[in-house]
């Protein structure tokens, strides 16, 4: 959030006007926001997108509505304070200059400001019209031209519709879901699961770390993990088993018996539900599968 000390300090006077102008464009961002599908698809879309990309979750930091110039999603990097502000609009016109307070200085005004504050700020206008895309490109003023970005993203009336119709959208669901070749509907799982997390926070400074845990919470199952073996422990334990065999997918264990009975044990590599799993393997006697067996269906 800026405070009225930080606009005095970088408009001077005009800095109380601001102010006001920020408080109203803030309260009407968030009566409209309200249900507002297309940005709530563009954040599931960055969810994904951060996840993929290997970021620490503590790093990163989602709000929604700040009151800021580019307010209607904001996404902080902490470490490299490295800031991504979006203006999301689903309009079917869009110019820089029109209005009482046009876009174009709003972009202009964050960039100082963002500047200003010691923020390296990447400010994008995400548009779902391709026309509009095309037309706010070609009409970029010179004085933004170097440090503003549009991106077209198609949106649509329902997660499925908009996975089988964005790509963007899809290829990060399909990187980030625990699934070998995950069928529409696996994906529209997984995107639900991300919306539904995201809905359930209060939408300011969230951290990737949380928004994943609540998603895991919901679904352990369609979220992929980063782990690519399991401990040496643990694997001689397995290995000694006649006729067992396992490897590690997506960050799960996928495990198979006398190749008539396989599954994949529910629990995420690296999670503590999975390390308290692996606890009660070393605390037990497993000289067969039928040892294993009654933990593998836990």
């Amino acid at each position: 959030m800026i405070t009225l000390e930080q606009l005095i300090d970088v408009f001077g006077t005009d800095g109380n006007k601001l102010f006001e102008y920020l408080k109203n464009k803030n309260k009407g961002g968030v009566n409209n926001s309200k249900g507002n599908i297309f940005e709530n698809f563009f954040t599931v879309y960055q969810i994904a997108k951060f996840f993929n990309s290997k970021a620490n979750p503590n790093d990163v930091l989602f709000s929604s509505q700040v009151i800021c110039f580019i307010d209607d999603l904001v996404i902080e990097e902490i470490e490299g304070k490295n800031d991504c502000h979006y203006q999301i609009k689903d309009v079917l016109a869009l110019g820089w200059n029109s209005g009482d307070h046009p876009i174009k200085d709003d972009f202009k005004k964050q960039k100082e400001l963002s500047m200003k504050l010691g923020i390296n700020p990447s400010l994008i206008l995400v548009v779902s019209n391709k026309e509009v895309h095309d037309s706010l490109v070609a009409s970029m003023p010179d004085e933004i031209v170097d440090f503003v970005k549009v991106i077209h993203f198609e949106t649509a009336s329902s997660l499925n519709n908009l996975i089988r119709k964005n790509s963007f959208i899809k290829d990060e669901l399909i990187q980030m879901c625990a699934l070998v070749k995950p069928s529409t509907d696996k994906l529209e799982t997984l995107g639900a699961i991300l919306l539904g997390s995201w809905d359930s926070t209060d939408k300011s400074k969230v951290s990737l770390k949380e928004l994943l845990s609540r998603s895991y919470a919901q679904n352990p199952h369609f979220i992929k993990g980063f782990s690519t073996e399991i401990s040496q422990k643990l694997s001689d334990i397995l290995k000694s088993l006649e006729r067992f065999s396992y490897k590690v997918e997506n960050g799960f264990l996928n495990w198979d018996f006398n190749e008539t009975d396989n599954g994949v044990l529910e629990y995420r590599i690296g999670s503590m539900e999975f390390e308290q799993w692996e606890n009660d393997i070393f605390n037990a006697t497993i000289k067969s599968f039928e040892d294993l067996e009654p933990f593998l269906a836990s």
